[in-house]
Formats: structure tokens, sequence, C-alpha cells
């Protein structure tokens, strides 16, 4: 065991060493290992999962809709951002479903519920739930995310390993309390921070290609009145006071970006 965990600590300080980089568009340095090819891989495989399950609507103005706001929002992405590493071909369906969701996948997998677009309502605010998909994409959020996963599974080793000569009991209570002292003080934190910068750039992405950003506030008050509230700080998600009010720090840039799209 001991020299197993001597391992995985070398391994984690090489990681650390090479693996930082920044986020485009926001200059946020964070810590990510996967390999792209096995991020897009493991996209692929989830999106085909979840298609599986899901009834894909083929055809119809709603799909024609979003398929022509979602280039636009992609040929943006790639134009306010050149330096990123966007992926060559995305996929975006829509889906029969009633609750107003979306959710973007590895390797430019994009999905897009009719509950979703029922709430948006405008082809503004389609873009801007499209552009935050997007902008989750673009900041490969999903392998930073893996990655803290294996860097937090791996310090639980290193708890096991360190509490080896403590009786059973002991060590799974003390393991429990890092896990959960893990989850609230990390993963929860950097997911919701994750949901905030997708909102950024998503917002920037959408005023770039020429649609409206202030539907983004009315979309979110939508949002919240749609369904309770959780404790934000049990959640992976912001408030939606708190995402509304970072939304309204934020306008100022989005509205000069939208003007000079629409000049």
């Amino acid at each position: 065991m001991l020299k197993v965990t001597c391992i995985w600590i070398l391994v984690v300080m090489s990681s650390v060493v090479t693996a930082c980089t920044s986020v485009p568009g926001t200059g946020r340095e964070r810590l990510n290992f996967m390999p792209s090819a096995q991020m897009q891989q493991l996209g692929q495989d989830g999106f085909r999962s979840i298609l599986n399950e899901s009834t894909v609507v083929e055809t119809g103005p709603d799909v024609t809709r979003v398929e022509a706001i979602a280039d636009r929002i992609v040929r943006s992405a790639r134009s306010l951002y050149p330096g990123a590493e966007l992926p060559d071909e995305w996929v975006v369906v829509v889906i029969e479903d009633d609750s107003p969701n979306a959710f973007a996948l590895p390797g430019g997998r994009i999905g897009i519920h009719t509950g979703m677009i029922e709430l948006a309502g405008s082809d503004d605010d389609i873009a801007i739930v499209i552009g935050h998909e997007v902008a989750h994409v673009m900041a490969d959020h999903a392998g930073e995310r893996m990655s803290q996963a294996l860097m937090l599974a791996g310090g639980l080793a290193l708890g096991d390993a360190a509490l080896r000569d403590q009786n059973q009991q002991t060590r799974a209570i003390i393991l429990s309390a890092m896990g959960a002292g893990a989850m609230v003080g990390i993963s929860l934190p950097y997911s919701r921070l994750h949901e905030t910068e997708a909102d950024e750039l998503g917002l920037m992405i959408a005023a770039h290609a020429g649609f409206d950003p202030r539907g983004a506030i009315g979309l979110w008050e939508r949002m919240a009145a749609d369904g309770p509230s959780r404790v934000e700080f049990l959640s992976t998600h912001p408030d939606p006071s708190s995402r509304i009010d970072d939304l309204r720090r934020i306008m100022p840039s989005a509205m000069a970006m939208y003007r000079a799209a629409t000049r």
C-alpha cells in the first residue's frame, strides 16, 4: 500500500506541473490532465446512451430553429476565442421532454429539451442556452471535473493508507467525513464555478453572434419560478438569485459586444 501511495504522489506531482492550463475567455488557471481523445470518446458514448433512452425530435420547426441558432453560436465561439480547442464537428439534438433542461458532453454533443425551448421562447434566449452549453465544451469543464475526481479519489486513498493502524469502524467514520468534506468544500463549489463561468462565456458568445443578451435575466427569473430553489451551499448549480446578480454584473460587457455585432 505504501509503495502504491508513493507512486500516486509522484503521478499527481507530475500532473500538477504539466497539466495546468487556462480557460479561454476567462483566463482562470485550472488543472486538467485528461486526454482530449479520451474525453471525446466518453462524450460520444454518453451521448449515444442518452439518445437511446430519449425521444429525439428528428424534423420540424424546433429542429430547424435550434440547428440554425447552434450554427451561429459555434461560429461565434470560433471567432471570439480563436485559441480555444473546439470540436471540428458538433451534434445538436432536440429531445422531446417537458423539463426545461439542456446539456453538453465532451466532443461537441449538445441536447436541448422541448421544455427548455418552450420556456426560453425567443431565439435570443435559446441562443443564450446553447451558448452556455457550448461554453461548457469549450472550457472542457468535464475534463477538469474528472481530473478533480481522480485527485480526490487519490486523496482518500492516501487517507486510507494513513489510517491503516486504526480499527475498521474508525477508518470508515473518518473516511466518510473526509469524503463529505471534499464534496462540500471542493466538488460542489467547483461545479458552481463551472456553471457561472459557462454563463459568462455563453453570454458573450451569444452576444457576439448578434443575439440580444438581455433576455438572460428574464430566462433565469422564469427558471427560478419554474421550481423550488435549492440551498446553494449544497447545490451543484448557483442559486438563481446569485446567477442573476452575476449576469447583471457582466451585462454591460455583453451589451457592448452585442451592439458591435449588430452595427
